[in-house]
């Protein structure tokens, strides 16, 4: 399956951040045994409690990444590098280095995203994005858009799952090393093409400024504002 360069400029962290909607409960199945659900529920708070105490230690995380783009059927569509930077509460840099540049800046009240294949820079409400996004949730352990996805244990690596069925992203895995180090992430989107990021160079807990994630239109951009 061959992928156009401009479509893998943007795709990531593109996926990331369009299609900006609220997630919503579902239902839970009405025919499902209340000892079962008792216990999946017990399951998934413990795995909550557990996931959030890791990311309240997680005050700030600046590491090299690498990425790699798989389809459904395993097929490698897209190799890529770059940089994450996430300071709590409410902060992120994540920055897409090769093949192709582009950003994505959570500044607190504002998510830009910085497309220099097109010199276009959209932005939105970061609040708003949040519930769509669990990337971002990492940077604000005590977010009530936590209710809107299911947490479980599983294998070592935490699944964070969208309850939302119109979410872009299915599911978001993360796993820590045994230090409680963020080591790897990946994220599943309703295609199920999966997106793997390893870790390296990282610093946890280290001094990040907040002016790292300060926004600045560059020189002969647009603005897609959707505030």
């Amino acid at each position: 399956m061959k992928v156009s360069r401009k479509l893998w400029a943007i795709i990531i962290p593109s996926i990331l951040f369009f299609n900006v909607v609220k997630a919503q409960n579902l239902e839970s199945g009405a025919d499902a045994s209340a000892a079962i659900a008792s216990n999946e529920d017990s399951a998934s708070d413990d795995a909550a409690v557990s996931l959030k105490a890791l990311l309240k230690g997680l005050k700030t995380f600046k590491a090299q990444f690498k990425q790699t783009v798989n389809d459904a059927q395993g097929e490698l569509l897209q190799e890529s590098g770059g940089e994450l930077s996430l300071k709590q509460p409410n902060l992120m840099l994540w920055q897409v280095i090769e093949p192709d540049e582009n950003q994505m800046i959570a500044d607190g009240q504002t998510l830009w995203y910085v497309d220099p294949f097109v010199e276009q820079v959209t932005a939105v409400q970061q609040a708003q994005s949040v519930a769509n996004n669990p990337v971002v949730l990492l940077t604000d352990p005590d977010n009530t858009s936590w209710q809107d996805f299911s947490i479980h244990l599983l294998n070592d690596e935490y699944v964070i799952e969208a309850l939302n069925p119109e979410s872009q992203i299915a599911r978001l895995i993360l796993q820590f090393d045994k230090q409680g180090v963020l080591s790897s992430l990946r994220f599943i989107d309703r295609q199920q093409q999966i997106s793997a990021l390893q870790f390296s160079n990282i610093e946890q807990n280290q001094t990040i400024t907040d002016d790292v994630f300060v926004f600045a239109l560059p020189e002969g951009f647009e603005m897609d504002d959707q505030r």
